[in-house]
């Protein structure tokens, strides 16, 4: 299947999901959980049915414009190749969400909830192990000031935060299968914000070696 497609595909089948899983929900579904994984934020199922697939649509757009501004870079086919990967990586990853969600007031247990932390996991891994291969754009990867401001710090950047992205996703994805579901998003957050933290820092620090001498 053409990557093309992949957006137009997983979108005709969360609409058809919707329509057929619609009669069944609860009039007040789950759209947020707390770290100990218990459901705190709801809305009325007209509005969670159309929640994920509103987000998408908003990425797609938004997606569509930053390849289309960043067309004439050069290394674009690659560069386009990359983004599209992760365009699609990540609206799989809201499709497959959009159906957790729904399912969740229909399956007992926390059975869903840890699938979908499963698919979390996966989502940092693929994404990880393209990241390296970024060029500077409108939208994806670490976007700090001193990554757009030196092209070689965003490289050295984007192959740290690549590995780092891709090994947090294996363990979430892991641990998802074996702790309790609270453990696991403690991990995740001390993954994601310490691990960010770092990156930062190290992007940081290697960018003040390079323009120490820079008037």
């Amino acid at each position: 299947m053409s990557s093309k497609r992949i957006p137009i595909v997983v979108s005709i089948l969360m609409i058809v999901f919707s329509l057929i899983i619609y009669p069944f929900l609860p009039e007040q579904v789950a759209v947020h959980w707390s770290i100990q994984g218990v459901p705190d934020t709801f809305a009325h199922k007209s509005i969670a049915v159309l929640l994920i697939p509103s987000l998408m649509l908003a990425l797609l757009l938004i997606g569509r414009l930053s390849m289309i501004l960043t067309a004439s870079q050069k290394h674009d086919a690659e560069a386009s190749k990359t983004y599209a990967f992760m365009v699609n990586a990540i609206v799989l990853f809201l499709g497959f969400t959009h159906v957790a969600m729904l399912l969740m007031p229909l399956v007992p247990g926390q059975a869903i909830l840890r699938l979908f932390v499963m698919g979390l996991g996966v989502l940092f891994a693929a994404l990880g192990n393209v990241m390296g291969r970024l060029r500077p754009n409108l939208m994806f990867g670490f976007r700090f000031f001193w990554t757009l401001d030196d092209e070689e710090v965003w490289r050295h950047t984007h192959r740290m935060g690549g590995r780092w992205l891709f090994v947090s996703g294996l363990v979430i994805a892991v641990a998802a299968l074996i702790f309790p579901l609270n453990t696991v998003f403690l991990l995740l957050m001390v993954l994601l914000v310490g691990g960010g933290l770092a990156l930062a820092y190290l992007s940081h620090d290697l960018w003040s070696q390079r323009h120490s001498g820079t008037p």
